[in-house]
């Protein structure tokens, strides 16, 4: 057995669950009704991908949980674990196998909500929607995507029970979302880092704060955004231009960057995953 192999096989079986059919179904119907809503609120449709990305923001890696955190685990805590690894197929294969197999799905999910999305942008909204702007949009998305699946999968890897991926995952998602972009009012980075300056006696800038804000796959996937809307800014919304309308030279800002911290996140916890799997009892 090799990667292809248990990559093919966890797909075929991964199609036929519910909770993949929920999230390809959930995610394409929500950015659709995002749509919907703003149909006759905005001229160009581009305006609304805006939203959409502040909806994936904060939604899409918990829309990818049920997806992702019993890949592994789920195989471990039912036993299914031993029938894998009694195959000619080394540990690296089958841990690298389930990333491939999950992420394919994820990849339909991106791909039909936001074709399903240009082609009712399409006939709906007053100016046609650039096909080249939902594609650029489309192909960040999968890359932030990519680096969720990654640490949940890594996540997955880790743990044995059920119940203990599940915790992991939702833990990982409050830190990295809500924690560290700073929703929350009293417990958050940004809190943490005041109160630590404040004991030091040191200040940081504005600038050092948004840069460590980016460190966040999330918060990164925000600003990768701004490639689709190059050409368009200034743009009639001010909301999206108080956004990205300024030339993006902080490093921060930086597409390159942001790619890098997404792709990282993701690879990164993928192999530590496979580190803690390689070295586990299987029992």
């Amino acid at each position: 057995m090799s990667l292809y192999t248990v990559a093919r096989d966890d797909f075929k079986n991964a199609r036929r669950s519910y909770a993949v059919l929920g999230v390809i179904g959930v995610l394409t119907a929500i950015v659709v009704l995002i749509f919907a809503a703003e149909m006759n609120q905005y001229d160009h449709p581009y305006r609304t991908l805006f939203d959409v990305s502040f909806f994936l923001f904060l939604t899409f890696p918990i829309i990818l949980a049920p997806l992702t955190y019993l890949s592994i685990a789920g195989d471990r805590d039912g036993g299914a674990i031993k029938y894998a690894m009694g195959l000619p197929n080394s540990r690296g294969e089958y841990v690298f196998g389930k990333l491939v197999s999950r992420l394919g799905v994820t990849l339909v999910a991106v791909a039909l909500s936001i074709g399903v999305a240009f082609l009712f942008s399409l006939v709906t909204f007053v100016n046609a929607p650039d096909p080249v702007r939902f594609v650029k949009f489309a192909l960040v998305s999968l890359l932030f995507a990519f680096s969720f699946v990654g640490i949940f999968v890594g996540v997955s890897a880790m743990t044995s029970k059920r119940s203990r991926a599940m915790l992991g995952v939702f833990g990982a998602y409050f830190v990295l979302v809500p924690f560290w972009f700073g929703f929350l009012p009293f417990v958050s980075l940004t809190n943490i880092l005041s109160t630590a300056t404040d004991l030091f006696g040191v200040t940081i800038s504005e600038n050092t704060g948004r840069l460590i804000q980016s460190l966040s796959p999330a918060t990164s996937y925000l600003y990768a955004t701004e490639i689709v809307y190059q050409g368009v800014l200034p743009t009639p919304y001010g909301s999206l231009n108080s956004n990205f309308v300024d030339p993006p030279n902080e490093i921060y800002r930086q597409f390159w960057f942001n790619a890098l911290v997404m792709f990282a996140w993701g690879a990164v916890s993928l192999f530590a995953g496979y580190v803690s799997f390689r070295r586990s009892e299987l029992g």
